[in-house]
C-alpha cells in the first residue's frame, strides 16, 4: 500500500496508548469529547513512562514462555501486588502457574 500507514494489530499498555492519543490530538485542531475524556482516563491510569512499560513488557515475555503478549501489558498496566491478583490475571488461561513463577513475575514487576 503506497502512501498508506499500515496500522499494526498489537495490544499496548496504558502508557504507551496516551502517548498515540496525546499525539493525534496535537495533530487535530480540537479534540473531540472522546479523545478528551480517554486522555483524562490514560492519564489517571498509565502508572509509568512508555518505554518503562515497554521494558517490562518485554522483560516479562522473555522470562517466561507462558506469558503472551496481552497478558504482560496486563501485568504491566494492573501491576498486581500480591500472588492471587497475578493468578486473577491468569484465571482465563489453560495452565497454572507455579509459586515460583508468580514469584517471578511479582519481582520483576517491583
Amino acid at each position: 500500500m503506497i502512501g498508506k500507514k499500515v496500522l499494526e494489530d498489537r495490544p499496548v499498555t496504558s502508557a504507551e496508548a496516551k502517548v498515540i492519543l496525546e499525539e493525534a490530538v496535537k495533530k487535530s485542531k480540537e479534540p473531540n469529547y472522546e479523545q478528551k475524556t480517554t486522555l483524562e482516563h490514560l492519564t489517571k491510569l498509565a502508572k509509568m513512562s512508555r518505554e518503562e512499560a515497554g521494558k517490562k513488557v518485554e522483560e516479562l515475555m522473555k522470562s517466561n514462555a507462558k506469558i503472551k503478549p496481552e497478558i504482560a501489558v496486563k501485568l504491566v498496566d494492573l501491576l498486581p501486588e500480591d500472588e492471587d491478583d497475578v493468578r486473577a490475571i491468569f484465571a482465563k488461561e489453560r495452565f497454572a502457574l507455579t509459586r515460583e513463577e508468580i514469584e517471578g513475575i511479582l519481582k520483576l514487576i517491583r
